[in-house]
């Protein structure tokens, strides 16, 4: 009878340890999360020019904690009119409703087709500014030249006496333009013509 009890005893036990160590398992890592979400990005963004995970947080502890990840999609980048997705999720999957993802960017419009000054948060909406700005006449006029002009697109943390300006170059073959533009004032600064190696 003893050693009946002994061993039911430890029984009971190692059913408990391995349902807590499974519990503690199923519950994820942040590298599982990261690895799981950037794998479902892919598939249900398979055409974006850059899908990015840009946070993943852990709310709650033990059993019940989870992660909320953020990702940056975005198309076009390499047209005068890129668009930017916002997508959130949950990891492990929760029965909350899923979030739909948010468009920042689109429409060829910065901060949401409002006239006057805004931040220009995104190097998507840089992009747009250096055309769009009331003051870009020399790009717009650039880009029916060389509609196949690309861009590249940089915050620098100083230019000049400002500070966090986009430049945003555009270059088609041998030619090229550089606009600057405050990120805290949406506004264009500049636009210098773009020196660009000369070939061999």
């Amino acid at each position: 009878m003893r050693k009946e009890a002994v061993f039911i005893l430890l029984l009971i036990i190692a059913v408990v340890a391995v349902l807590s160590l499974s519990n503690r398992f199923s519950q994820g890592t942040e590298t599982d999360a990261r690895k799981f979400f950037s794998e479902d990005l892919a598939r249900t963004y398979p055409d974006a020019d850059v899908r990015e995970i840009l946070s993943s947080v852990q709310v709650g502890e033990g059993s019940s904690a989870y992660y909320l990840l953020s990702a940056r999609v975005s198309y076009n980048l390499s047209t005068p009119c890129p668009t930017r997705l916002e997508v959130a999720y949950y990891y492990p999957p929760q029965s909350f409703v899923a979030r739909r993802p948010q468009q920042l960017v689109g429409s060829c419009r910065v901060c949401g087709g409002a006239s006057g000054s805004c931040v220009l948060s995104y190097a998507e909406e840089a992009i747009i500014a250096s055309h769009t700005d009331p003051a870009a006449s020399q790009v717009r006029d650039f880009l029916s030249l060389y509609p196949d002009a690309k861009p590249s697109v940089s915050l620098l943390p100083s230019w000049q006496s400002a500070s966090n300006v986009w430049q945003v170059n555009w270059t088609a073959g041998s030619y090229g333009l550089s606009a600057y533009l405050s990120q805290g004032e949406g506004r264009l600064l500049e636009i210098q013509p773009m020196p660009l190696p000369s070939s061999p």
